[in-house]
């Protein structure tokens, strides 16, 4: 009876709601971070007397950078040294970053101190919520339970747009703008403690061949299930090979090789999709005209859109009718047409409607692609392979998001989500054509 096939039989049960609380706290501070960037573009410009692009490329794409490299080696590291050991060390990182933040004497040292927190938030996602669920849970919930985290922690832009618009505008001692970020490192420097209290993977050390380990850990999980469900069925029978080594070759093996493409152009273009809406809707605002202060109370009603739109997404992520291929594919594309739409907005209402429907896809499309990316390889180097195609998302964001301000501000709105329309096409048709279907398979079977 293998650590997977055990697995695989449990029913949900405390233990899981535990488990996937504290994964979340952690990509609540994660999702903070991404938005709280474009919130304190305009005020960092003003602070530091530099334009609105320079402003964007210190704050938002040199943290994308840092996201780009802590990917990948935080991906190595979780495959090598454990799953555990990563997400402790990431977030660790990620709070001396944020507290560093607003005590930078130029722009410069603002820029360095956003990429040391991109280092550590870089691999949240990847190694705490996407892996660790994909390992933790069964086929059969997998995608609800990653919905359920994610949905969670997508409290975080409607908690960080109403903090911004009561700090941004005023100054209590230091700027609002200085106080969400120490907001933030405070709150990571909060929940470091509970990062002790996630398990290993029993998954992860079965593919090791730590099965000892991974026995214990499991026999836990198995007598909180039977005290709180009766009995359990008979585990599956799951073949799991065990390997010392992460083998990059095994990505382009002809098993693997056509997933990586599709994985590899998928993330380096999403991001300008998603992220040239996320971390550029205030931006754009402002560029529109709209006052700091509109700009702000537009910005708290559209961003509640990515809150609901993760609730939606729990009851359609593991759904065989609209398999997780088609919810990446065909959402993506939708997106591409409600950017053009925001573009071209021009009144309050118009801005908003079309904001608010283009957050309210996000979610349906991030949390869809985040169990997606991470389904599709196995154990052995599931962090490794998922790290690398998530580092070249996070390498998009900060190419993307250097360009597009200089095409919003060089060209205006409509010019920039033209670009972003084309790019969300071009994703649709790569996943449609080279993805697999997903939904409810055995996490063994389709990682083969």
């Amino acid at each position: 009876m293998s650590i997977a096939g055990r697995i695989e039989r449990l029913p949900w049960t405390s233990f899981h709601t535990k488990l996937l609380i504290l994964l979340s706290l952690g990509e609540f501070f994660e999702l903070y971070d991404l938005f709280v960037g474009g919130f304190v573009v305009q005020p960092i410009a003003k602070y530091f007397s530099v334009s609105a692009a320079t402003a964007i490329y210190y704050n938002i794409a040199i943290f994308f950078l840092g996201a780009f490299v802590g990917s990948i080696a935080f991906s190595y590291i979780g495959d090598s040294l454990g799953r555990r050991t990563a997400l402790i060390l990431n977030i660790a990182i990620a709070s001396v970053g944020l507290l560093l933040a607003p005590f930078s004497p130029n722009i410069y040292v603002l820029g360095l101190s956003r990429f040391i927190t991109g280092l550590g938030v870089g691999p949240e996602a990847l190694i705490v919520l996407d892996v660790m669920v994909t390992e933790f849970f069964p086929s059969t919930m997998r995608g609800r339970a990653l919905a359920i985290g994610y949905t969670a922690a997508w409290t975080a832009p409607i908690v960080v747009a109403v903090i911004a618009y009561l700090l941004l505008p005023h100054k209590y001692a230091l700027y609002g703008w200085q106080w969400l970020f120490i907001i933030g490192g405070l709150g990571i420097l909060t929940i470091l403690p509970f990062r002790f209290l996630i398990p290993e993977s029993p998954r992860w050390l079965e593919s090791k061949g730590r099965v000892e380990e991974a026995e214990e850990i499991v026999k836990k999980i198995e007598s909180i299930a039977m005290k709180e469900k009766g009995s359990l069925s008979e585990p599956l029978q799951v073949q799991v090979v065990t390997s010392q080594k992460v083998k990059i070759s095994e990505l382009f093996s002809p098993m693997y090789r056509t997933r990586t493409i599709m994985l590899w152009i998928f993330e380096f273009l999403q991001t300008g999709v998603y992220y040239g809406f996320a971390s550029l809707a205030p931006s754009v605002l402002y560029a529109k005209g709209f006052t700091l202060v509109h700009t702000l109370q537009y910005s708290m009603l559209i961003y509640t859109s990515y809150f609901l739109s993760s609730v939606a997404s729990i009851f359609i992520i593991d759904s065989q009718k609209f398999d997780r291929k088609w919810q990446v594919a065909i959402v993506i594309l939708l997106m591409g047409v409600a950017g053009l739409a925001f573009g071209f907005s021009v009144t309050p209402v118009e801005v908003v409607v079309t904001g608010f429907i283009f957050g309210f896809l996000s979610n349906i499309f991030s949390n869809a692609f985040h169990q997606y990316g991470a389904e599709l390889y196995p154990t052995r180097v599931r962090a490794f392979a998922d790290g690398v195609q998530y580092s070249l998302s996070r390498l998009g964001n900060y190419i993307w998001l250097s360009v597009l301000p200089l095409v919003l501000y060089g060209y205006g709105p409509v010019a920039m989500y033209t670009i972003v329309f084309i790019m969300s096409v071009i994703v649709a048709l790569d996943v449609g054509i080279l993805g697999p279907k997903a939904s409810k398979i055995e996490l063994e079977t389709l990682s083969k």
